[in-house]
């Protein structure tokens, strides 16, 4: 299987050991373009990797079996895209049915104007400046199953944006809800950390990997340009 993976994507790549896998997971190396300076990563992308998402979920399940065996009272949440079909296998593997979503962007099916949606802001090194949202569905889940808090899924942990937005999404719920304290997060299950952390997380970060620092930095290709408009430029 791993073979059969090396192939699809052309260009550098690097080799990924994680203790338990009988495979080393090849990660493209991509640039990180940036106004300051370029950088280049290795890319742990895993939509679509089914095999992948089995093997290293089961192994992040194994993890939260270890470090939290009574799971009573604790929700599952994560962010899509990326991480979500690696939560499902945990999910799966650890007998959750369900689990919170933040959503990227507001969808049609959670009808805002008669229903309630927390959205807030955050920045992702892969992703950029995106939102996270929860809706009706979510917030009950989180209130009615996370009596006594939360387990946060992601595949990479870098500065912890994504993890400090599904934070503010607690804390905004737990307002809006009226409910008496802070949903506690108990830990935060990865597969990889990379990089430097510029923020303080609110629970210890389990991972499976670090993935390599990044390989070689030029000066910066997005120039005269503001964030905004690289993110999203004029049509």
């Amino acid at each position: 299987m791993a073979g059969i993976l090396d192939s699809l994507e052309t260009g550098e790549s690097c080799q990924l050991e994680i203790p338990g896998l009988a495979y080393p997971l090849s990660l493209p190396l991509v640039w990180l373009l940036g106004e300051e300076h370029d950088t280049r990563i290795a890319s742990l992308n895993l939509i679509g990797k089914i095999g992948w998402n089995q093997d290293l979920g089961r192994l992040i399940a194994q993890r939260i079996r270890k470090t939290l065996p009574d799971l009573e009272g604790i929700c599952f949440i994560t962010a899509v895209e990326k991480a979500l079909q690696l939560s499902q296998v945990v999910a799966s593997e650890l007998g959750v049915t369900d689990m919170a979503i933040a959503y990227n962007r507001l969808k049609p099916h959670m009808e805002t104007s008669r229903r309630p949606v927390i959205q807030v802001g955050t920045d992702s090194v892969t992703s950029g400046i995106k939102f996270l949202a929860l809706y009706e569905r979510d917030i009950n889940l989180l209130v009615n199953r996370a009596t006594r808090g939360v387990i946060i899924l992601d595949d990479v942990v870098t500065t912890g944006g994504t993890i400090s937005g599904l934070v503010d999404l607690l804390d905004q719920m737990a307002q809006l809800k009226v409910l008496r304290r802070p949903i506690p997060v108990h830990g935060i299950f990865c597969v990889a950390e990379e990089g430097k952390r510029s923020r303080v997380l609110p629970a210890p970060v389990y991972s499976l990997a670090r993935l390599p620092d990044p390989v070689l930095r030029r000066p910066g290709t997005i120039k005269g340009r503001s964030l905004q408009e690289s993110l999203w430029p004029k049509p």
